[in-house]
């Protein structure tokens, strides 16, 4: 233990779990806004440009909150609580990545972290919008192949600021 560690109590383990927490924040709230840039895109010549984000919100508020080609407060919202998934998401992918998978290499962070977001949008798809009454507008503000490509854009993303700042 460090001297310095010992005077304020901690420890390197509690060094290290601090830096993958505060990593694992960034780079998820990094790769939120890669996921939002290719879904937005995409949106444009599908549902429209504010629809995954506003169904976010939707999801929660109903039907009514749902703003697919408007720029509103639904919209808003819907990034907002978009991007405190992916910051805590990003968490999770940190610890895993360091503690579980002990990745070393760039591609293999990058493959780990698009495996990753498709197993959470697997999980979101298939159990926790089910749960919702209003799963569908979820599902239904974009084609799947949208979706799809968002997530790995996210894990792509997530997985190389890992490498790269890990």
């Amino acid at each position: 233990m460090s001297a310095t560690a010992s005077i304020r109590g901690g420890s390197d383990l509690s060094a290290r779990s601090n830096g993958i927490l505060v990593r694992g924040l960034r780079n998820g709230l990094i790769a939120s806004v890669a996921m939002a840039m290719v879904m937005m895109v995409l949106g444009i010549v599908d549902r429209g440009l504010f629809a995954a984000p506003s169904s976010i919100w939707a999801f929660w508020a109903g039907p009514d909150a749902y703003s697919p080609t408007t720029l509103s407060l639904s919209f808003v919202l819907g990034a907002m609580g978009h991007m405190m998934n992916s910051a805590v998401l990003g968490i999770v992918f940190a610890f895993i990545a360091a503690k579980v998978l002990q990745l070393t290499g760039t591609t293999q962070a990058v493959l780990a972290g698009t495996a990753f977001a498709l197993v959470v949008m697997a999980v979101m798809w298939t159990v926790l919008l089910p749960l919702g009454p209003n799963g569908n507008i979820v599902k239904d503000s974009a084609a799947l192949w949208i979706w799809i490509l968002g997530h790995v854009a996210y894990g792509m993303t997530g997985g190389l600021l890992y490498a790269r700042w890990r």
